[in-house]
């Protein structure tokens, strides 16, 4: 930041202050819900217990390390618990701002940071605790720094050194807050033999992945093993359909019609550079290659679901920002273009909106169907957590494992093909129906339920979530 001007650092400051208001204004807007659970309960497990358990999930430590430690200072809160994804999602701003001035000038950087600051897409990431944010604020980071060192390898030959440093920090930041920050690793890679700017550093990239990759040795065995998990088994995510990059762009762009404008604008300027992008060539890798990239693998192994792409946003907010930036028109002012840009995704921007997820109701509809002797059963078992914080808080900060403080209310998550035993006294059985599907294909829980008890009811008490109540014949 040193080397900005006083009018850029009052601007960058103010951009980090707006970004950072509207984050921490409705953190607490949505209820605790999709993996949020599932990262505040093993954040407050002894660490004996969340590093068995980070063994065999596809996560690395650092953000549950980080959530360890803030929740020793802050109450047991939904709002509170989103704080740190509210500042790693704001402080991008900082490198975001810093490349586009680099790479555009403050125009371009300050269009570039407002794009990023109006985004639903980034909103809604930032107001959920997990690592997604932080990796953005890492690839963020990381790139900046990688340009700097392209132009001290020319002018500040003394920095160079700490240049690569600072790369590799970004780098293992980035590593060590989700596994897909390797991915990130790779596209630099490629951006210094196919950006001319970046070139000259093709070496010293290569010699801040080895220290990165050292860095991240203790990851490595994990990695593998859940990556020939993954490779053998499949994931749960579906196949994309051919419109799924289309549609990406959609949900970085807030709406269709601002969606094709940007599309349009970006297409335009490298149709008036003859296929020449200059300084739109890092954003444009940046942002095109994952979009793509990820969507090629992902007719054979689908991984193409918008928090997998979040890294390679920024990147086009930077796009969108140098594209806006440099377009004339004629004797009007350059800031038309910009501005109209900003304008187009801040009318769609609804930070007060909920995601739409309510899973207290499900826990005050499972209480209020309720009669005699009631067992609770939940598919996938993995939603006991987002169930459990419904029911009880106190639960997650209990010394008992979650199961086992479930078992004595009679709450069973099902992890196999078909419900536990019931004991004869059960008068009801409540099925808590999250997307069944995925572990039990074939429905054999509910054919075995229904052998035994009929079902009086049936509601989707949550988005995507069916309760049915069955009663003893």
């Amino acid at each position: 930041m040193s080397s900005l001007d006083l009018r850029s650092r009052w601007l960058l400051a103010a951009l980090l202050a707006l970004n950072l208001a509207l984050k921490l204004a409705w953190t607490g807007v949505n209820e605790l819900a999709g993996d949020e659970p599932f990262t505040l309960y093993w954040s407050l497990r002894p660490l004996q217990e969340l590093f068995g358990m980070l063994r065999t999930e596809n996560n690395p430590p650092l953000y549950f390390l980080l959530l360890h430690g803030w929740l020793k200072w802050v109450p047991l809160d939904p709002a509170w618990l989103r704080v740190p994804s509210v500042l790693f999602s704001s402080l991008t701003v900082w490198p975001l701002f810093l490349l586009g001035r680099k790479l555009g000038g403050t125009g371009a950087a300050a269009t570039a940071a407002l794009l990023f600051t109006c985004s639903n897409h980034s909103y809604s990431f930032a107001h959920e605790a997990r690592a997604y944010p932080l990796l953005v604020l890492a690839c963020t980071w990381a790139v900046w720094q990688l340009v700097r060192l392209a132009d001290d390898a020319e002018r500040h030959p003394s920095r160079r050194a700490a240049s690569i440093i600072w790369l590799v920090a970004a780098n293992v930041l980035a590593t060590w807050s989700h596994y897909f920050g390797w991915l990130m690793v790779g596209l630099e890679l490629l951006l210094v033999f196919v950006v001319p700017r970046l070139r000259p550093v093709r070496v010293k990239m290569m010699a801040a992945a080895l220290l990165t990759g050292v860095c991240s040795l203790p990851l490595l065995g994990t990695l593998r093993s859940r990556a020939a998990t993954s490779l053998g088994q499949g994931t749960w995510v579906p196949v994309p359909g051919w419109d799924e990059p289309y549609n990406m762009l959609l949900r970085w762009s807030n709406a269709p019609v601002v969606a094709v404008l940007f599309i349009a604008l970006v297409t335009m300027v490298l149709m008036l550079r003859r296929g020449k992008p200059g300084e739109l060539a890092i954003p444009l890798w940046w942002a095109l290659v994952p979009l793509v990239g990820m969507f090629l693998i992902s007719l054979l192994f689908p991984v193409y679901i918008d928090r997998y792409l979040l890294f390679a946003s920024p990147g086009f907010y930077l796009l969108v920002g140098i594209s806006a930036a440099s377009m004339s028109l004629g004797r009007l002012p350059r800031f038309l273009v910009p501005a109209a840009c900003v304008a187009a995704m801040a009318v769609d921007f609804a930070p007060w909106k909920d995601n739409g997820a309510h899973p207290s109701r499900v826990a005050a509809q499972v209480e209020a169907w309720r009669t005699g002797a009631t067992t609770v059963l939940i598919q996938p078992p993995w939603y006991d957590l987002t169930y459990a914080w419904a029911v009880d808080p106190k639960l997650f900060t209990g010394a008992a494992p979650m199961e086992m403080a479930l078992r004595e209310r009679n709450i069973l998550p099902v992890r196999s093909s078909g419900p536990p035993a019931l004991d004869s006294t059960v008068a009801t059985v409540v099925h808590i129906d999250a997307w069944a599907t995925l572990t039990d294909p074939d429905g054999n829980v509910l054919k075995q339920l229904h052998h035994s008890f009929v079902q009086t009811d049936s509601v989707e008490a949550d988005k995507k979530v069916i309760l049915r109540r069955f009663t003893r014949r």
